[in-house]
């Protein structure tokens, strides 16, 4: 909806999943659901707005296979490259889609992010809550800080997030 209303773009696409994988993993059928849920708890003003964007196909959600397999996005199929590689940008969230950029690598973690996503056809900017030891574009100094904050757990608790970007 923000980026509809601010950013003002012709189509946003959301790319939910064909089934789950984890608990909490959206899947095109949730989203009516989800509209009548917002209906009644007084946002009914959202719930309208995404209705119209959906009817008027500014808003439009697929579910790509690619997403529930384990394989890296450098591997990803053509099909998805070329709707990326015709986006502005793409956002991607979660922990698990940050790890699939990286390969699940344990890469140094100051290696520049933007770096090692050269494979990847547009503007890409990756949200993510830190749950794995694979990260990557951490000043070694901000990495100090949060190990001496939270020694056993900075990394993996979830307790720091981060959003990177490759232009």
């Amino acid at each position: 909806d923000g980026l509809l209303r601010i950013v003002q773009p012709s189509k946003v696409t959301l790319h939910a999943k064909d089934r789950p994988v984890f608990v909490s993993d959206v899947m095109p059928k949730d989203v009516e659901p989800t509209l009548q849920w917002l209906d009644e708890q007084d946002g009914g003003a959202l719930a309208t707005r995404l209705r119209s964007a959906m009817s008027d196909g500014r808003l439009v959600v697929e579910a790509p296979g690619f997403y529930t397999t384990a394989t890296p996005f450098w591997e990803m199929p053509d099909s998805l490259r070329d709707m990326y590689a015709a986006a502005a940008v793409v956002v991607t969230k979660g922990d698990a889609n940050y790890r699939r950029l990286l390969g699940d690598r344990h890469w140094a973690h100051d290696t520049d992010f933007a770096e090692l996503m050269g494979y990847w056809p547009c503007a890409l900017a990756a949200l993510r809550t830190c749950k794995s030891g694979v990260l990557v574009g951490t000043a070694p100094d901000a990495e100090a800080a949060a190990a001496a904050a939270h020694p056993d757990k900075w990394l993996t608790a979830g307790l720091y997030g981060m959003v990177q970007f490759r232009p």
